[in-house]
């Protein structure tokens, strides 16, 4: 190869065929060409936003989930087309003209007892079924074992309870602390802020539909009662009734709605519900729940980031660290379920500052727990829930 000057350019000679591969004459058609192309991509990638901007806002329209199957079951007829003022005309309940009755007043004489002053703690079981599966049941003994002066009350949405099964049997005999109700949902939600939410809207129909329940539910239930709330995965290891009016972090950027307390009519919990309501989303999962404790938190308190939450700044509400209830970040969940081996090292030896462990049900539920096993779920049902552990089969 050699270079040769014709005019003005240069020109790369090829000396077996005597001619010019490239000059420098050809730069201003390739970068032609490269603009094209460059016109092109951008043209693509514009459209392709355009599309995904479309198809985004439709399947989180109201049109879209209106169309979706119902994953909870309401029943709207007696109260959604009931008349507001308690007379046979105006608007009903759900802003629809030509309402048919009065509102009727729901019957819930057998809720009284969930306002007794003592101090109270709450499970939801939100799925409609009639008994609590090993786990959930071990979840419920290791509150009560550990707080025997806790009312521990589980709440069921299902019509019928069945008080034969193995864990609710264990539960009623041995724990005269724990309180098992079943709940009528429209009667639970009848005159409270969630009341429109949940005759007149189609939340029932979206995709995390059974997860936003349980979050409406606890919000209500600690603004009607006060007290504590757990998830039904949230195994209890020391006392928990020194710690009031808290949250619980779980990790530098979140607050969870995992594990709650607050005093009867506490403003927190009342802003929880009423925010609850007027900002739902029905297509993010987190949006009504730990996205929320953490956006009514940063209001309260005044501030945005989670380790500037002092009791001070929060007016006496506490954040509490992560490892108080979160001691295994979800990123780690599998560390529950580790074959483990009989020695110092593998032995659970967290200190006081862990008061329960959440194991994450919703990621770990198909993980089986080995009962004589030295997993560390085994460990801690072991100790904490005695009267389970006992009756539950060798893998639960």
């Amino acid at each position: 190869m050699r270079l040769c000057r014709s005019g003005h350019a240069y020109h790369l000679l090829n000396q077996s065929r005597e001619e010019c591969v490239f000059t420098l004459s050809d730069c201003p058609r390739r970068w032609r060409s490269l603009s094209v192309t460059r016109h092109h991509i951008f043209f693509a990638t514009s459209c392709l936003l355009f599309v995904t901007v479309l198809a985004y806002n439709f399947i989180t329209s109201e049109t879209y989930l209106h169309q979706m199957n119902p994953r909870v079951n309401v029943r709207r007829a007696v109260r959604s087309r009931c008349c507001l003022a308690g007379t046979t005309s105006g608007s009903d309940m759900c802003g629809r003209p030509d309402c048919v009755w009065p509102c009727p007043v729901p019957k819930l004489p057998e809720h009284k007892h969930l306002n007794a002053v003592q101090d109270k703690a709450f499970f939801h079981e939100t799925s409609g079924a009639s008994t609590l599966n090993f786990r959930q049941a071990c979840v419920v003994e290791s509150l009560a074992f550990h707080n025997p002066n806790l009312t521990v009350h589980l709440l069921m949405t299902g019509s019928k309870i069945d008080d034969d099964t193995a864990t609710m049997k264990t539960l009623r005999q041995n724990y005269p602390n724990i309180q098992i109700t079943s709940i009528n949902l429209g009667d639970y939600m009848a005159n409270t802020p969630l009341e429109r939410w949940y005759f007149c809207t189609d939340w029932n129909r979206g995709w995390f539909a059974v997860s936003h329940l349980s979050d409406a539910l606890r919000f209500l239930t600690l603004s009607k009662y006060g007290g504590y709330y757990f998830d039904l995965d949230v195994i209890q290891l020391r006392p928990v009734t020194s710690y009031r009016n808290f949250v619980v972090a779980e990790d530098n950027d979140k607050l969870g709605s995992s594990v709650i307390h607050v005093d009867h009519q506490h403003p927190v919990i009342q802003a929880a519900v009423e925010t609850f309501s007027a900002d739902y989303k029905w297509y993010v999962w987190s949006h009504n729940g730990p996205d929320l404790v953490t956006r009514i938190l940063q209001k309260w308190c005044q501030v945005y980031y989670i380790s500037w939450m002092t009791p001070k700044r929060c007016h006496g509400f506490r954040i509490l660290a992560p490892k108080s209830f979160y001691p295994v970040h979800y990123f780690h969940w599998r560390d529950y379920f580790y074959k483990r081996d009989d020695t110092p090292q593998d032995k659970l030896s967290w200190d006081e500052s862990v008061v329960g462990a959440h194991v994450w049900n919703s990621l770990s539920s198909k993980w089986l727990v080995n009962k004589y096993s030295n997993q560390y779920y085994a460990q801690m049902a072991r100790s904490s829930c005695p009267r389970i552990f006992d009756v539950a089969p060798e893998q639960f």
